[in-house]
């Protein structure tokens, strides 16, 4: 009869690890997940804000609002470093105050007249001297929105330091979970353990002898987190329309992105199950070689 494993494959202790681990390795793969749609909507964000402006031009009771409005469009046009120049009609402003003042009390008011610049990647303007070229228009404002672009990436950073702190309290709690089964393995298999003892194996034959099993439920556990992650994404990919925006939109862009980006991002959280496995590998060999003095 071919003789069994050491420790068999049916032992609660490493039952519970690998639902333990999987669950470890499923919330890795979701701040990982999540790491990665922050950072691609933060950059996307950052750039277009980078590549346009606004010039805002307010009513002033000495001049003629569309006269200044044509005088802006002028001197943006003729700048160098624009790339483009769109006049917006009277109405686009009074549609960015809707969802806050409504429809009826913006009757009467001032509202400024706005204009979208784009700038030139390869050649930005300086903006010191567009203001300077600006300043003779009457109540002309240039936003270069880098306010927003430094919050934007403000935020982005806080949330990347919070997964990766996420990240390593998982790795953490993973490390303490496979050496307290590792403890309750060599625990529960005393009497096996004494037995090669007395037979004389040394204790690096016995670990190598267990390495195998806690190398297949790290393998495994790793996979099945993987494999719920990438299904939570799929779902919540689902549940937005098809032209909508927000989270549904972005769990798509994570499965179905191009392949220059999708190798990455799957490169990242396949990365995942080789953690899992080398958590248990290391930390239960670490665990066993200084635990197995004390087993006999």
């Amino acid at each position: 009869m071919k003789p069994g494993a050491i420790i068999p494959s049916n032992v609660a202790s490493l039952k519970s690890l690998t639902v333990t681990m999987a669950v470890m390795s499923y919330l890795a793969c979701l701040a990982i997940g999540a790491l990665i749609l922050v950072d691609r909507a933060v950059t996307s964000w950052t750039g277009g804000l980078a590549r346009e402006m606004t010039v805002q031009i307010r009513v002033v009771r000495s001049a003629e609002i569309e006269g200044e409005v044509e005088k802006a469009a002028l001197i943006l046009s003729s700048f160098p470093g624009i790339a483009g120049v769109e006049v917006l009609d009277s109405e686009a402003g009074a549609k960015l105050l809707e969802p806050w003042l409504g429809t009826r009390s913006l009757e009467g008011l001032p509202v400024p007249r706005l204009i979208r610049v784009i700038a030139d990647e390869r050649s930005p303007p300086d903006l010191a001297n567009l203001e300077a070229a600006l300043a003779g228009v009457q109540g002309v404002h240039l936003d270069t929105h880098r306010k927003w672009e430094a919050e934007l990436t403000r935020m982005a950073r806080a949330l990347s330091i919070l997964s990766y702190a996420i990240l390593a309290l998982i790795s953490l709690s993973a490390i303490a979970i496979v050496v307290f089964a590792t403890r309750a393995v060599l625990q529960a298999n005393k009497p096996i353990v004494d037995l090669l003892h007395l037979v004389g194996a040394r204790d690096r034959y016995i670990a190598r002898q267990i390495d195998g099993r806690f190398l297949r439920t790290g393998l495994l556990s790793g996979s099945i987190g993987v494999a719920m992650g990438l299904l939570t994404f799929l779902i919540l990919g689902m549940t937005g329309s098809e032209g909508g925006g927000g989270f549904a939109a972005a769990s798509r862009g994570l499965l179905f992105a191009p392949p220059d980006i999708a190798i990455w991002s799957y490169a990242i959280l396949f990365a995942v199950p080789v953690a899992a496995t080398l958590i248990c590998l290391i930390t239960s060999r670490v665990t066993l070689i200084r635990r197995l003095g004390v087993v006999v």
